[in-house]
């Protein structure tokens, strides 16, 4: 990644992982977006809502960015920016405290799994036994069932776009995580 070395771009994961918008605005200031636009969206979503400075022009430049790329997740990102920016323009999703890498690998993983809307865990049938299946079955307002299939793309941010596409196919998106 052009501009992206290891240790920035662990920082800017880390950033997104625990929405700390001040932490993402400081990797993001001298770097290009273009390699990183998924996980600059999500930095940025948490910017302007923790109102850090420079958030607006570089969420505007991230939105820029998004609708000339066309990758998958990018509009449904571009729709979260657009909202934060205070002007939405597509259907308003639930948040769910997901993390878009492990939901990424569970679409990578065949076999079923499934999305705990109330913690954002995701959790593969073969670990959850029995009340796997009767959690889906009798609490479908908790759960998002899931069946993997590899995508066979190993571009983290092409990855995380996909992971974002599927849950906003669902009526979600993704937010932060508490412990």
């Amino acid at each position: 990644m052009t501009g992206w070395d290891e240790p920035s771009l662990a920082r800017l994961r880390a950033a997104a992982y625990r929405w700390d918008g001040a932490a993402g605005m400081d990797v993001l200031r001298t770097r290009p977006l273009g390699p990183v636009l998924q996980y600059a969206g999500d930095v940025l979503v948490a910017a302007l809502e923790q109102e850090v400075s420079g958030a607006e022009a570089m969420a505007r430049k991230c939105l820029e960015e998004l609708d000339g790329r066309d990758l998958p997740g990018d509009a449904e990102l571009a729709d979260e920016l657009s909202a934060a920016l205070g002007a939405p323009r597509g259907p308003e999703l639930t948040r769910v405290p997901v993390d878009l890498g492990a939901l990424a690998a569970a679409l990578d993983d065949p076999g079923p799994h499934a999305v705990d809307l109330g913690t954002g865990d995701v959790v593969p049938a073969g670990e959850a036994g029995a009340s796997f299946t009767e959690s889906l079955e009798y609490e479908p307002e908790r759960w998002l069932a899931l069946w993997g299939e590899p995508g066979g793309d190993r571009d983290e941010d092409r990855r995380r776009g996909r992971a974002r596409r599927w849950l906003a196919e669902r009526g979600c998106r993704p937010g932060p995580r508490t412990l």
